[in-house]
Parts: C-alpha cells; sequence; structure tokens
C-alpha cells in the first residue's frame, strides 16, 4: 500500500513537472505576427512621411528593427528579408539591405521582385567593383532549373533511373545473334532509350544536389560601414591594398577568417584584410 502510494506521488510530481515546463515553453514561445504588423505599419509610416525626413528615416528604421526581430522569432523566410532589405534602402543603408535582398535571394532564387530590388541597391553603391565575368551568383546558375519544383525534379530522377534499369534489363536479355539480326533503328533506338534515361536522371539529381551545395559553395560578404580599408594583412598596422577604400555596398568573397579580420577577394579579383566591423556575412550566423 505505501508503494503505490509513493508511486501515485512520484507519478502527481512527474505530472506537476510537465505541466511548468509546458506552461512556461507557452510562456516563452515568441509569435512572430505582432512584429509583422509593427514592422509594415512603421514601413506605411515612412512611406507617408516626406521622402527624405528625419520622421521617414526614424520610420524606416524602426520598421527594419521590427522586421530583424520578427526573423529572429521565427518569420525567416524569403519575404521577411525581403521586407528588411526594403526598409534598410529606404533607410539609406545600402550595405545592409544588400545583405538581407541577397539572403532573400539564397530563399528564393527566382523572385523578379527580390532581384530588382537588389539591383537597385547595388546601383546606390557608390563606388561599386565590376565583378569577373566568371563570377556567377546562385541565382545565375539555379535559374536554369528553378521554375520545375524540387518535389518534381526528385521524382523525375527516381522514375527515370528506375526506367534506365528496367531498360538495360530487358536488352541485357536479348542474345548476341539477336542483336546482330535486328534491325540499325531498333538497336539506336535502344542506344537513344538508354542515353535519354540515364541522362534525364543524372541531370535533375545534379540540380538537387545544386539546390542543397551550391549557396554555401562560399561565403560572401558585404561592407557595412561606411568606408573599409583593405589591408595587406590581418592588423591595422598593415599597409592598404587599395589607393581608395571599399565604400559601403561593396561585395566580396571571403577566403579566410581570422578573429576580428577576413582575408576577402574582391569581384575584379583583388584580395586582402578587411575588419569583422567593417562587413557582414550573407551566411546568417
Amino acid at each position: 500500500m505505501k508503494i503505490l502510494e509513493h508511486h501515485r506521488f512520484l507519478w502527481a510530481c512527474l505530472l506537476c513537472l510537465m505541466a511548468s515546463v509546458s506552461s512556461l515553453g507557452a510562456e516563452t514561445t515568441e509569435d512572430p505576427r505582432s512584429s509583422v504588423l509593427a514592422a509594415e505599419v512603421a514601413y506605411q509610416r515612412g512611406v507617408d512621411d516626406v521622402n527624405g525626413s528625419t520622421a521617414a528615416q526614424s520610420a524606416f528604421e524602426e520598421s527594419a528593427r521590427l522586421w530583424r526581430q520578427a526573423i529572429t522569432e521565427g518569420a525567416d523566410g524569403a519575404s521577411s528579408w525581403f521586407n528588411l532589405g526594403n526598409a534598410l534602402l529606404r533607410a539609406n543603408r545600402v550595405g545592409d539591405a544588400i545583405v538581407a535582398y541577397r539572403r532573400a535571394e539564397r530563399l528564393s532564387p527566382s523572385s523578379d521582385d527580390i532581384a530588382a530590388n537588389l539591383a537597385e541597391a547595388r546601383r546606390r553603391v557608390d563606388r561599386p567593383i565590376e565583378a569577373d565575368a566568371t563570377d556567377l551568383s546562385f541565382s545565375d546558375v539555379s535559374a536554369w532549373w528553378d521554375p520545375l519544383p524540387a518535389e518534381a525534379r526528385l521524382m523525375t530522377s527516381i522514375v527515370t533511373w528506375f526506367i534506365f534499369w528496367c531498360l538495360l534489363f530487358l536488352r541485357s536479355g536479348v542474345g548476341a545473334e539477336a542483336r546482330r539480326s535486328e534491325r540499325e533503328s531498333v538497336t539506336a533506338a535502344w542506344r537513344f532509350g538508354l542515353v535519354a534515361t540515364v541522362m534525364v536522371a543524372v541531370i535533375s539529381g545534379a540540380t538537387i544536389a545544386g539546390d542543397l551545395l551550391l549557396p554555401g559553395w562560399r561565403t560572401v560578404g558585404v561592407v557595412t560601414s561606411t568606408e573599409a580599408t583593405l589591408r595587406s594583412g590581418n592588423g591595422d598596422g598593415f599597409e592598404a591594398v587599395t589607393t581608395e577604400p571599399l565604400c559601403e555596398g561593396v561585395e566580396f568573397a571571403i577566403l579566410e577568417n581570422r578573429p576580428g579580420w577576413w582575408r576577402i577577394r574582391l569581384p575584379d579579383g583583388t584580395s586582402g584584410w578587411i575588419s569583422e566591423e567593417d562587413g557582414e556575412s550573407v551566411d546568417p550566423a
């Protein structure tokens, strides 16, 4: 009897603990909808104010802050990063806007709106650095297959692989004598079927791999400070590599990361070191 009462007491304690944890989780769970609504209201207030006024600038800054808050609360889709970029661009923070647009671009590579606003932000960079002709972005590559959903491409790869192996199995069952005596058109049809199915299967599978691997094939950053000095080493004592400092909005590839410093490569191939405080990585931490 005592053992039964002891078990009941343990079960009661366990249930109380689970209820406490559940209520704590419910209290700490953040709903991004209120932040999204407040961000939209602040943005509209900035649009309604005189463009370029202090009130408009403050409203867009507030909208950007609220969009960041909504993203940390879970609303981290392409639309949130896109709207954050819009608020930052209207607040004249070109570098931060490009970071937000490029994060949105990685989540929705085929969006015309993101591409248009990213292009507008890049046009506002004071001293842009022209990109190398071989410097393809993820959206440039993925645009070839993005109109077809990933699920459809995966199913296409699976089905065509199955058809290929079925055709290969059937073909292997045909004897050598029968192959020699068959018409040339039949042989060509078998070859075409095998080659076509294996090519479709490989290409479809490669696009899926591209979706997973291409966004991270290199780490990209953007200058977010007003100016950044590109140096020959990772320290303020090293000489400047370029005659003019890098201006806000210049994009670069991050080649190496050391405490407080990045070794970067600019679109024209120039490389050097900048302080991490002068830029932000497109890959969220």
